[in-house]
């Protein structure tokens, strides 16, 4: 019986050690995608209205730091770089082939990958599975070389990948992220995932890595999602999802990584109609919300209801969970100018399930001295509006905030914008905000206009939260709130195991 049982632990140990040193082998091999030093572009083209043409031009514009060698027999050069008739004509070996051509070309081709020993291959054309039968033997042929060979693939129907590190840059993009950040996102929409990546670097979020992954034909979401887990640049996750092709392993991949990083979902095919068009765009199949939701829950991802709610989560997490001075508690302290914006931002946060505590004694008598006629409260506000107009005389925002984050009770504070009145003294004070107080802050301006905007602008440069709306803060921080109970659960479901 003892033998047995070393026997049935050792084959244990064996097909567990078998399946980790497959998935490490997996990982290296995903490297290649974001860190290549040889590229290969077959398809490359000197027409520039080609996406041929746009890949090369995009290497060299946004770049990147290996080589870059086009292949096309007919033309000896494309924007300064020596082409090659065929891949196997490159003089070394290749990291990365990007194709950009026809589908049943693509089929044909991707049998020389294994002589030049590449390691990953993105697949920009569509006309594959997406497209019908012939497409779809076309995708089964390029998925059996790759596998034959060890090769990974991203795509085919897909815009690339991008490495603001590396520089590797997505196909027919013309914006490109300059800032090297922490956020880092799988797309199952080429241009869906650009669109959302540009409204989001106009919030000010930086990104490390981007992968549009179109079909899924080998490598999925959460293979990369489990690579972004152990990638210690990436500190955000957020998936732009129609469905999870292999979600029997949602609970092996998200749940242990989503201790340690957010992860943010984003899910179109919410509806009959949305899951339809779905499996028209990509082949991918989606399932039921309520489904979707339970899981989620279960393995403590965030999702976002609508494009907005990602946006301000990202702003959220990046800014103030990830912020110099992050939240231990989630009992918020409200600073208005006005009563009427600060009492709806209090409504929002309760309605969100923040705590609103009372002030401290002692903090009512701080503001009293402080200023005289100001609502001694939480939501706390200056009372006579005027002092709005001298802003950068007397600094109420700043006094405010000051003696609202003493407060033992208080964690975080929200401070309400004036509306339009004197947005530069407001900016002015946020900014002196920002480099004394202790606790985290946010701040929410529902207001516009060009000076307004200008001003708002300058505050996310000092990568400050900022929202538009209460609203839409409150329900960033409830955000934070959710993970942060999804963690704790988490957390003790594995110690109690």
């Amino acid at each position: 019986m003892n033998l047995l049982r070393s026997f049935q632990r050792n084959a244990l140990c064996e097909m567990v050690f078998g399946k980790e040193e497959r998935m490490d082998r997996s990982r290296d091999l995903l490297d290649y995608f974001f860190y290549p030093k040889t590229v290969a572009i077959v398809g490359a083209s000197a027409n520039p209205s080609k996406a041929g043409h746009v890949l090369v031009k995009n290497f060299i514009r946004y770049g990147f730091k290996g080589d870059v060698f086009p292949i096309n027999p007919k033309t000896p050069e494309i924007l300064g770089l020596k082409t090659y008739p065929a891949l196997r004509d490159v003089p070394v070996d290749i990291d990365l082939v990007v194709f950009a051509l026809p589908a049943k070309i693509v089929a044909q081709t991707i049998t020389e990958c294994p002589q030049k020993n590449v390691k990953a291959v993105i697949v920009h054309s569509f006309g594959f599975a997406e497209s019908g039968e012939e497409g779809k033997a076309y995708q089964d042929k390029l998925v059996s070389v790759a596998r034959d060979h060890n090769m990974k693939v991203v795509g085919p129907n897909c815009q690339g990948v991008m490495c603001t590190e590396s520089r590797v840059p997505w196909s027919r993009r013309s914006t490109f992220p300059e800032e090297i950040g922490g956020v880092s996102i799988v797309s199952q929409s080429g241009g869906g995932g650009g669109s959302f990546v540009n409204l989001a670097h106009e919030r000010g979020i930086q990104f490390n890595k981007i992968v549009t992954i179109g079909n899924e034909c080998d490598v999925s979401v959460l293979d990369f999602v489990q690579y972004f887990g152990e990638d210690k640049k990436t500190k955000i996750i957020f998936l732009y999802l129609e469905g999870f092709r292999d979600g029997e392993r949602i609970l092996e991949v998200v749940k242990p990584l989503s201790i340690h990083k957010p992860i943010i979902i984003y899910k179109i095919g919410r509806t009959e109609v949305g899951a339809r068009a779905a499996a028209a765009h990509t082949g991918s199949m989606a399932g039921s919300m309520e489904v979707y939701d339970g899981i989620l829950r279960q393995v403590g991802a965030i999702r976002a209801k609508g494009i907005d709610d990602a946006l301000d989560y990202l702003v959220a997490f990046e800014n103030v969970w990830f912020g110099p001075k992050k939240p231990f508690g989630f009992r918020v302290g409200v600073v208005s100018g006005p009563g009427g914006p600060g009492v709806a931002t209090a409504d929002a946060c309760v309605e969100q399930g923040l705590q609103l505590p009372g002030i401290s004694s002692e903090t009512k008598e701080k503001l009293e001295r402080a200023i005289p006629g100001a609502t001694a409260s939480n939501p706390m506000d200056m009372g006579d509006f005027s002092l709005v107009t001298k802003l950068k005389e007397e600094g109420p925002y700043s006094t405010m905030v000051r003696i609202m984050a003493e407060d033992p009770g208080i964690d975080m504070v929200a401070i309400m914008g004036p509306g339009e009145y004197n947005p530069e003294g407001f900016r002015d004070e946020i900014l002196n905000i920002s480099g004394f107080c202790k606790k985290p802050f946010v701040v929410i301006w529902p207001s516009a206009g060009g000076r307004v905007e200008d001003c708002k602008r300058a505050i996310r440069e000092k990568r400050i939260a900022l929202f538009e709306t209460q609203e839409r803060g409150a329900n960033a921080l409830g955000a934070l709130m959710t993970y942060n109970s999804y963690r704790e659960r988490i957390k003790e479901n594995i110690s109690e195991k």
